[in-house]
């Protein structure tokens, strides 16, 4: 399991741009999440511009193929963090928290 926190830089996104901006970023996060790979997403709402994926894959290599689809990592307007971590408990009312 992999914890992602992404950083979009706003003052970075070219003008007039930043509505296509994020239509691509969601088309991108939409793919793995519907693949399976993304199990939980969402944005950071205590800091602007941020948000934060629970993703499964086989190795830090295909997290890291993954994000260089990402169309604020392909013009350099974001930063990402990736940690491994080892799942040792889950709730199941996580479900609860949703939304």
């Amino acid at each position: 399991m992999y914890t992602i926190y992404i950083e979009i830089d706003v003052n970075k996104v070219p003008t007039g741009k930043a509505e296509e901006m994020l239509n691509q970023h969601r088309a991108w996060f939409k793919t793995f999440f519907d693949a399976g790979k993304f199990l939980m997403l969402g944005p950071c709402p205590d800091v602007p511009g941020t948000g934060l994926i629970i993703a499964h894959a086989e190795s830090r290599e295909e997290i890291e193929d993954m994000l260089t689809s990402d169309a604020y990592y392909v013009n350099q307007l974001a930063t990402y963090t990736v940690h491994e971590f080892t799942v040792t408990m889950f709730n199941e009312n996580i479900k609860n928290y949703v939304g």
